[in-house]
This record gives structure tokens, sequence and C-alpha cells, in this order.
């Protein structure tokens, strides 16, 4: 019994090292654009370095950030740069939270972003806008178009009122104006 459990331990001993090299490698190489979410990276990160410990090569708190911040692309150089330049560096649950929230707050931007995004793709043309457009109105059996420059005035008319120059086209109230 006692030659098979040496031989187990030799067996495991034998591939811990390559083990460690293997896992050495990932952890040092593993990057955020990796991972659809911050919270899966850091979830990663942690899983290796436990994996790492587990094998008799444990990875110190310092290291373990180094290599969160390491990992991150450009967008996230603030958060980055913060955690890097905390004396002593934070714990690794500290930054794991600033990162996340730093996601949170993209997320939120994005959200922004579109909704405005959406408003400017749904305004009318400048060409169709209140302050430059053209109604055609029925008046009295008769068709009657109006056009509004910048200045909101009526430009046009040519309804039975005659309708020549600013103010031409006038619905009758209070007389005839401009025409025959």
């Amino acid at each position: 019994m006692l030659a098979t459990w040496n031989r187990l331990r030799d067996i495991f001993q034998d591939n811990r090292n390559t083990r460690v090299v293997a896992l050495e490698q990932e952890f040092s190489h593993l990057s955020i654009e990796d991972f659809s979410t911050a919270s899966a990276y850091c979830q990663r990160l942690k899983e290796l370095s436990d994996q790492l410990k587990n094998v008799a090569s444990p990875v110190s708190n310092d290291r373990l950030v180094l290599q969160l911040v390491s990992g991150l692309t450009s967008s996230y150089s603030t958060v980055g740069t913060l955690i890097r330049q905390t004396s002593p560096l934070l714990p690794f649950y500290q930054a794991r939270s600033m990162l996340t929230l730093e996601e949170v707050g993209f997320a939120k931007q994005a959200a922004t972003s579109s909704t405005a995004a959406m408003v400017v793709a749904s305004s009318p043309d400048l060409d169709e806008s209140p302050v430059n457009s053209s109604h055609t109105y029925t008046h009295g059996g008769k068709k009657e178009q109006h056009r509004h420059n910048n200045n909101n005035k009526k430009t046009g008319g040519g309804g039975r009122h005659g309708g020549r120059g600013n103010g031409g086209g006038a619905s009758g109230l209070g007389g005839r104006r401009g025409g025959s």
C-alpha cells in the first residue's frame, strides 16, 4: 500500500513542473479582451492563481493585481493607472471591484450615447423642419400652398386672395390682401 502511495506521489510531482509551466504561461498572457466581462476576466485570473497555489507555486496578491492591470486594454487605462499607483497595492478583491465598476460606467455611457444617436437619427431633415417647410391647405374648395421661410413668415400663396409676397394667402378673415 505504501508503495502505491509513493508511486502516485511521484507521478503527481513529476507532472507538477509541467503543470506549473502551463499555468504560468496562461496566467501571464491573460487579457481582458479574451472575456465578455471584466468579472469573467478577474474570475479566471483568480482560478489560475488558486491552481498555481495547489501545485506549490503560489501567486502573491501584488503579482495577481499587477497581472490584472497588465491584461487591461487601453479603454481601462484610467482605472489601471489608479490601481497601479496605489501604494501599497490594493487587495485583489478591491482592484476587481474598481474594474467592474469601470465596466458598469462604460455600459451606462454606451446606453446614453445610443439614446442620443437614436434621437439624432429620428429628427427630421433640415429641409423638412418647421423653420423651412411648405404646407398645402384646402380653403373654400381651392388648394393653397404656404411656404415658411426661416423667419416663420408665409410666402407664396396662390389661393383666392392672390398671395403676393410675405403675408399672402391669408385666410380672408379681416379682408383681402395684396391681390385682386
